[in-house]
């Protein structure tokens, strides 16, 4: 499959590592917006055609799929114009910033007969995937409650400071948070999605949309609920997992250095039943470099059969959540979530 990527900083660097280590893949084209990344792009991919515009990637014959890695408020636009192109598209979450640019790539993907899949890549982890293995196969029973907590030194400001310019960003809320949302989604799903959410945050001076730490609680119908915190305001990258069910418990972290490391620390601990004591459960390796090459990988088979990871449709619950949150800390009420 040949691969057409947009946008060469630090993550698009990432994801063409990736290509390059998966022999399934080539990477036949990059678009870059600046001179200083098509300098870095030719310098580092010899043989790859580097294109200084969208228009002329997509009318390259020698791109099948189009791997979108630039600032959020350019992802909604970008996949449009990739799917009526008539390539496939591997979208960098958050899929769109609003939900009415959000509703256009899915009705874009509904017209086309190509592919779309959103880089919600903790699906394929095999750390957070196999908590919702577990939740399946009943290891806790019925999921009551989940407190998922991430503790991080500040965003890197990314090329332009676009993550630090709010209609570039969207907001902090979208650009790592909606990865645990739609995470603690996926594990309540069989609760139906939220009925209402509250949230309190600290805002940043760097203006609005921007939190240095924020706590969210997600209610269900039946009363059970979900709590994810994050503070940008802190060192190193950490991740904390604590959920009960009727039946068992189980808690799992992630710590690195930071969050692109390939030697992080890890565990997953289960509980079956009220009072067994804990297990460790074995976990190969985790963290997303791993993941972002498992989605990657997942390419090949998934585009020919139209089974994205995360289809557009499915984005769009979490998506919803996170703008509602941005709600509930400005005007400091309880949302309540209604769904169609």
């Amino acid at each position: 499959m040949r691969i057409g990527l947009v946008g060469y900083g630090a993550w698009g660097r990432m994801h063409a590592g990736a290509i390059a280590r998966l022999p399934e893949l080539v990477l036949t084209a990059v678009m870059c917006s600046s001179d200083e990344s098509a300098r870095a792009a030719a310098a580092d991919l010899p043989g790859v055609t580097i294109h200084r515009s969208l228009d002329a990637l997509l009318r390259d014959p020698a791109v099948d799929l189009v791997d979108i890695v630039v600032p959020n408020h350019l992802h909604a636009g970008m996949a449009v114009a990739a799917l009526d192109a008539g390539k496939h598209v591997l979208l960098e979450k958050p899929m769109a910033t609003t939900m009415a640019d959000a509703e256009r790539v899915v009705a874009a993907v509904e017209r086309s007969s190509a592919y779309l899949g959103v880089d919600l890549e903790l699906h394929v982890s095999k750390q957070w995937g196999h908590v919702r293995e577990l939740i399946a196969e009943g290891a806790i029973g019925r999921v009551r409650y989940a407190n998922l907590t991430l503790f991080r030194r500040p965003f890197r400001p990314g090329s332009g400071n676009w993550r630090r310019t709010s209609d570039r960003v969207g907001s902090w809320i979208l650009e790592e948070p909606i990865h645990y949302i739609d995470l603690l989604l996926w594990y309540f799903r069989e609760r139906g999605l939220p009925v209402e959410l509250s949230a309190d945050g600290v805002p940043s001076p760097l203006g609005s949309g921007m939190y240095d730490a924020f706590t969210c609680t997600l209610r269900f119908a039946d009363g059970a609920y979900a709590v994810f915190s994050q503070c940008v305001g802190g060192f190193e990258h950490s991740l904390v997992l604590e959920m009960t069910g009727d039946d068992g418990a189980l808690r799992t972290w992630w710590a690195g250095a930071m969050d692109r490391t390939e030697t992080p620390d890890f565990e997953l601990k289960l509980q079956r039943g009220a009072t067994a004591d804990a297990e460790i459960i074995a976990i190969e390796k985790s963290g997303e470099v791993f993941e972002l090459e498992e989605q990657l990988r997942r390419l090949v088979a998934d585009v020919p059969q139209r089974t994205p990871l995360v289809s557009a449709r499915d984005a769009l619950p979490s998506l919803k959540i996170c703008l509602e949150i941005e709600r509930a800390l400005a005007e400091r009420r309880t949302i309540k979530l209604t769904w169609t």
